[in-house]
């Protein structure tokens, strides 16, 4: 194809050996849902598998399926939705975890477990202020209780999620989550159940407070060589926290399809918005926004080509873009252009290109289309 992604692996095992450092007893759980934040499901499952992760974090059945397809022998954690019609299949995996925050979550996956003749491991997710999955301590205390009375399933852990840890530096809604989480795994025990595994720490807070690590931290945007947010970075610069070296591990590359000149005063694109204002060598690029390419980077965002910044010209087209190298020397047809990356000194971070497009760098990777073939290095 004409454009590609490249992987680092070495970049993925690396970003996995620090938070192991950083996380000395809890279990490491990278998160590779959403093919792996774009990275490729199977590839970033096997690098973080062959770098000492003990479990792996998906959001849906399918993905789960498709690694035990590909022989990845780790438990995962399913973080999402699963439907009762799919407890079947996912039962026969074997090691797997589900969350689990309504009646019918336990009773589907309780036959399932039972006719599979190995139970599910189930996770109640608690709400804590994120407003999302999850149920308040007296809903979580019946789910307990109604899951101790059937066989087929086991109450292994609970788990939340923040609602704003990433966007902020003052971090009191967050620590009132925490306080929350605690006072549920109090009262749990206290109706006597004992989930052994707690889970509450994203990168975030797997990079700022080494007290949420509890059993088990899912690393997510971290693990691919992204810091969560800028504030991220300023609270672990303010709390003093070592900070690990992140290595982004992916490169998204193209080739220049045309070279032409146009004249100065003609238009460039669809409604005319870029107008050149001096004779100008334009490249056309095979690639849009059908492959990821965000169409709110029109006329905004560069490429490297040769080593430099060539901005785009006019509106970014579903499977074209058009950047200007009249400056650059050496531009021809099959030239190499880096959409995201580094080419010789010059780089293009997703931080760059989500600060361009108004969105956040989860959405820059995550988006990049699947088809696109990731190659490995």
């Amino acid at each position: 194809m004409l454009s590609w992604i490249e992987v680092d692996t070495n970049a993925l095992a690396e970003n996995l050996r620090s938070f192991r450092r950083i996380v000395s007893d809890a279990r490491l759980a990278p998160v590779v849902k959403a093919n792996a934040y774009g990275h490729g499901l199977i590839p970033a499952a096997r690098a973080f598998a062959e770098a000492g992760a003990d479990w792996l974090c998906v959001n849906a059945g399918f993905e789960a399926v498709t690694l035990r397809r590909a022989d990845i022998k780790l438990p995962i954690y399913i973080l999402g939705y699963v439907a009762p019609c799919e407890m079947g299949e996912l039962a026969g995996l074997g090691g797997l975890r589900l969350v689990a925050y309504q009646e019918e979550t336990v009773i589907a996956a309780a036959a399932a477990g039972r006719a599979a003749g190995q139970p599910l491991h189930l996770h109640l997710k608690l709400e804590t202020g994120n407003n999302r999955q999850g149920v308040d301590i007296a809903d979580a205390i019946a789910l307990a209780d109604l899951i101790k009375q059937h066989d087929g399933i086991a109450l292994e852990g609970i788990s939340s999620h923040y609602a704003d840890i990433e966007d902020t530096t003052d971090h009191s809604y967050a620590e009132a989550q925490m306080q929350a989480f605690r006072t549920a795994h109090a009262a749990l025990t206290e109706a006597g159940h004992r989930p052994a595994i707690r889970s509450f720490s994203n990168s975030a807070a797997t990079l700022l407070w080494p007290e949420t690590h509890f059993e088990l931290v899912r690393m997510g945007i971290s693990a691919y060589g992204m810091w969560p947010s800028k504030e991220t970075l300023i609270s672990a610069q303010r709390l003093g926290r070592d900070k690990p070296t992140l290595r982004p591990a992916l490169t998204w590359k193209t080739l220049v399809a045309q070279v032409k000149e146009i004249p100065a005063n003609s238009s460039v694109g669809y409604g005319r918005t870029w107008q050149a204002g001096r004779p100008t060598r334009l490249a056309v690029l095979p690639v849009g926004y059908y492959d990821g390419y965000d169409r709110g980077l029109s006329n905004v965002a560069h490429v490297l080509v040769n080593g430099h910044r060539a901005p785009v010209r006019g509106r970014i087209c579903m499977n074209m873009t058009m950047v200007d190298v009249t400056d650059i020397p050496a531009v021809g047809t099959g030239t190499e252009a880096v959409l995201l990356g580094r080419q010789a000194n010059e780089s293009i971070t997703a931080e760059q290109i989500a600060a361009w497009s108004g969105t956040i760098n989860y959405e820059v990777t995550t988006r990049i289309n699947e088809v696109l073939p990731r190659r490995l290095l």
